[in-house]
């Protein structure tokens, strides 16, 4: 089976590379990047840009998948830029997989609720209030209106220790020391999630569906929790609130997984139970 599978330079996008080789070897994989290429040992590499239409219709054109692995996404920069990549992009992409029959899984994420209230199911609807999660839930839109066979995943905050996730790296370095304790998520495993993503690939399950960790943290007690598990200093670490800052930003993004635990064979794990296995 041909797969393309967006932003293949990310952190995701790294370790999916790393767990089709493992596990997925018959496949012919073919990855795209924005600016930084992937190693060198991946040869079917193709340079795309999301918000320009015609390149997006070049990379899938020229590839033909049968599979979409979507996880490339801007969550920082100009506001413009953002949802052209993200909302714009994601819709050119899913236009594609149209024109090509193409099964399309989607990386969507916890951040386009308001958080008020927490433990989000499939059929809450999106309220963003940030620039990244407008984006990120309008990319939603188009590709659920665009007719594509379609999983849309929402997930929670990536991490995983071989490599470190760049947020817990920037923990241990202490780069990162105030941490919010009003602010609670459900951090998934990587390597769970990368799991999950394939497996839905091969899947005819279409809409959305939450795809997290099964313990709900706030930053704070994760960072502490990091520490632990890598003999750093907890000590270090700082806890703040978000409220305090008077920044605006969602406060609990927690997601109910029921669903998927359910429909998957995929095991989503805690962070507790992840770094019983780091630590075998």
């Amino acid at each position: 089976m041909r797969i393309l599978l967006t932003g293949a330079s990310g952190y995701l996008g790294v370790a999916l590379m790393r767990y089709l080789s493992a596990i997925r070897r018959e496949w012919d994989v073919h990855a795209t990047f924005f600016s930084i290429p992937p190693d060198e040992g991946q040869p079917n590499a193709h340079p795309l840009d999301l918000r320009d239409a015609a390149s997006v219709a070049r990379v899938v054109d020229a590839v033909q998948p049968a599979l979409i692995l979507h996880t490339a996404a801007l969550n920082a920069g100009d506001t413009q830029t953002m949802y052209d990549t993200n909302a714009r992009g994601s819709g050119y992409i899913a236009q594609h997989a149209v024109k090509h029959n193409a099964r399309l899984v989607h990386l969507s994420s916890d951040v386009i609720f308001d958080g008020r209230r927490g433990n989000y199911t499939e059929d809450d609807a999106p309220n963003p209030i940030t620039p990244y999660a407008v984006s990120k839930a309008d990319a939603e839109k188009n590709v659920l209106t665009s007719g594509a066979n379609a999983v849309l995943v929402r997930t929670s905050l990536i991490y995983g220790f071989t490599p470190l996730d760049p947020r817990t790296r920037a923990i241990l370095r202490g780069e990162m020391p105030r941490l919010y304790t009003d602010e609670t998520r459900c951090p998934v495993w990587v390597d769970n999630l990368c799991a999950a993503l394939v497996e839905l690939g091969e899947m005819d399950y279409r809409g959305v569906l939450n795809v997290a960790g099964t313990q709900a943290l706030n930053r704070y007690e994760f960072g502490v929790k990091l520490m632990h598990a890598l003999n750093g200093d907890a000590q270090r670490l700082i806890a703040a609130t978000s409220d305090a800052s008077s920044l605006v930003r969602p406060r609990d993004c927690t997601l109910d997984v029921s669903r998927a635990q359910k429909l998957l064979k995929t095991k989503l794990l805690s962070v507790d139970e992840t770094i019983a296995l780091h630590k075998k």
